[in-house]
């Protein structure tokens, strides 16, 4: 059982300070827990590192987590770490996108040499058959012109 009596610094009752400290305990544990899932990417989800978050993560008012300055420190640290890792991110992704870019400009190019090489084999093709078409024509024509011959050499 606690001592109702007061105590001499703070004039409060025992179990009242007990309480608040108690609370207090709570509070930080609470704000630690909140701290740690914002540092963490996957628990975070959507949430930004901000005191209204963990306002929303512990259910506490604004100003008891502004009026713990390590919660706002770890939170500054937090904000900044967020923030030079996604420039590191943002950095890479514009490398991918410089290559992406590349890929997608060759893409287009190597489609373009297809279609162009498909019509030219199509030309090609259609050259060859009017050639066999020449070649029988003219291997008509000779003949022909050997039979004229032979007819003209047999009637002399």
């Amino acid at each position: 059982m606690v001592d109702k009596s007061t105590t001499a610094t703070s004039k409060r009752p025992a179990e009242l300070t007990d309480y608040l400290e108690a609370t207090a305990q709570r509070n930080d544990a609470l704000i630690l827990d909140a701290l740690a899932k914002l540092e963490d990417q996957t628990a975070r989800g959507k949430l930004k590192p901000t005191v209204a978050s963990i306002e929303k993560l512990t259910g506490l008012s604004r100003n008891t987590i502004r009026n713990r300055s390590w919660a706002l420190r770890r939170l500054k640290e937090i904000k900044t770490k967020l923030k030079s890792h996604s420039e590191e991110e943002k950095a890479a992704g514009r490398e991918d996108d410089d290559q992406g870019a590349i890929l997608d400009k060759l893409r287009k190019r190597v489609t373009k040499i297809l279609e162009q090489n498909a019509l030219l084999y199509e030309e090609v093709l259609s050259l060859h058959h009017a050639i066999e078409q020449k070649d029988k024509v003219i291997e008509e024509l000779s003949t022909k012109m050997k039979e004229w011959n032979s007819r003209k050499l047999t009637r002399v």
